[in-house]
């Protein structure tokens, strides 16, 4: 009997190992899938070397090992849209190459440009700033600057001004010549401000380049510039969408990330580890979870494409949906998952503020992270298309880190993963509590 009763015991104590070891986050997993996506087979995510596609692919292949089902073939949903791609740019100043990403970069929408000789124009910022007195002076500025300009390379010194909106023009001024010749031209603007690279979905008759102000000096000289870019009218992106049934499939959970990222521009690749291979990390954490761990309601799992380019892929699926919006009862969007020592950000935390108060609750009771941070709404991330659709959601990214965002540095290394099994751990809890029907 005293055999029996010690078999049982054995038993029932291993099981609860097993349990307890499935349900740990699994943190080289989580690791493997950052380092991957952000090594350089995969450009970027983005359109130069078959970025965007190859991780494409790279995923398809994970959500297959995480066994989720799929709504199409292969958890595919393609759309098209139009990008303008920067394939490479050079710039030489006083003798020195500068760096692309670190020490300038393009305008997105800039066309193909290169140096062909033309003299140089430096724009006068002082007749600039005084042209905001009058709207006859603003037009008189505009003319004159086009003769001063006419056909020569435009140098756009630091502005040396406070004034928002002054600022806010001088950085679009480049717009205005756009009416003109600019096949052989490169305009060339200095600034005090973070350098920030973005996409761009269409192609402008400008060439901008855009330079740290450490470079400007009274003996400025620009020895040799470049660009190369390309439009697509129809770039192919796919989002993958995949799935696990629940108890219940009468409603849904979906939890989301975007997968693609800047791309490189010639040999400078923009890696994109914290936005957005840790979200898509987290979100196949996740995916490994509810694979093993049977959800109250059926759990989607959306990796989105030309999220960086205007949420295209989330849009997309919103006007093309592979089910029910209205099934959808909540949606939790993941996007810059590579820190979390400062807590967490939840955009739409005041707008379904139920659902905030119970996330707040659990992290409390847990003690999982220093703070959960409450924002209103914000269309910064793909949740904004399900939102105004009507689908409660929210997105949260995590606090801390060294700040690195559309830049080279944005590296595996720069991440603070030392607390991505807490942020798990809250989030699941928290996802676990929508399903249990304690809200909503």
């Amino acid at each position: 009997m005293l055999k029996v009763k010690l078999l049982s015991f054995l038993v029932i104590f291993s099981s609860c190992l097993f349990v307890v070891k499935a349900q740990k986050f699994k943190q080289k997993y989580f690791e493997r899938i950052i380092n991957s996506l952000t090594s350089d087979y995969y450009a970027g995510r983005g359109y130069v070397d078959n970025g965007m596609s190859k991780s494409a692919l790279y995923l398809q292949k994970e959500f297959k090992k995480n066994k989720l089902q799929s709504f199409s073939t292969d958890y595919e949903q393609k759309f098209t849209y139009p990008i303008n791609v920067i394939q490479n740019a050079e710039l030489k100043i006083n003798g020195l190459e500068l760096k692309y990403g670190i020490d300038y970069i393009v305008k997105p929408n800039a066309q193909s440009v290169s140096d062909v000789g033309l003299d140089y124009s430096f724009f006068d910022t002082t007749a600039y700033t005084e042209s905001f007195q009058s709207k006859n002076k603003t037009r008189d500025f505009i003319v004159n600057d086009h003769q001063l300009n006419f056909e020569k390379n435009i140098i756009l010194p630091p502005l040396e001004n406070t004034v928002d909106s002054i600022k806010q023009y001088y950085k679009q001024w480049s717009s205005i010549y756009e009416r003109e010749q600019n096949i052989n031209r490169g305009i060339f603007r200095f600034t005090k401000e973070k350098l920030t690279s973005s996409l761009s979905q269409r192609q402008a008759n400008t060439s901008e380049f855009i330079i740290s102000d450490k470079f400007y000096s009274d003996q400025l000289k620009i020895n040799s510039f470049m660009i190369k870019s390309e439009f697509i009218e129809n770039f192919e992106a796919k989002n993958l969408i995949g799935y696990v049934d629940g108890k219940n499939n009468d409603s849904i959970v979906v939890i989301t990330a975007h997968y693609d990222h800047l791309g490189k521009v010639g040999e400078t690749v923009f890696p994109g580890a914290s936005d957005n291979a840790s979200g898509v990390a987290m979100m196949l954490a996740f995916a490994k979870y509810y694979s093993k761990h049977r959800p109250q309601y059926k759990t989607v799992f959306i990796a989105f494409a030309g999220e960086e380019a205007g949420l295209l892929g989330a849009d997309y699926f919103v006007k093309n949906p592979l089910f029910e919006l209205s099934k959808i009862k909540f949606l939790v969007n993941l996007d810059i998952m590579g820190a979390g020592e400062k807590g967490i950000q939840v955009v739409n935390g005041k707008v379904f503020k139920k659902e905030f108060d119970k996330l707040t609750a659990i992290n409390a009771n847990k003690n999982y992270l220093a703070e959960v941070k409450i924002r209103g709404e914000s269309c910064n991330s793909d949740h904004c298309p399900f939102y105004l659709k009507g689908v409660p959601s929210f997105f949260i990214y995590t606090l801390g880190g060294k700040g690195f965002y559309h830049e080279p540095d944005d590296t595996r290394n720069n991440l603070n993963l030392d607390y991505s099994s807490k942020v798990f751990s809250l989030l699941r809890d928290f996802i676990n509590t929508i399903s249990s029907n304690d809200i909503r």
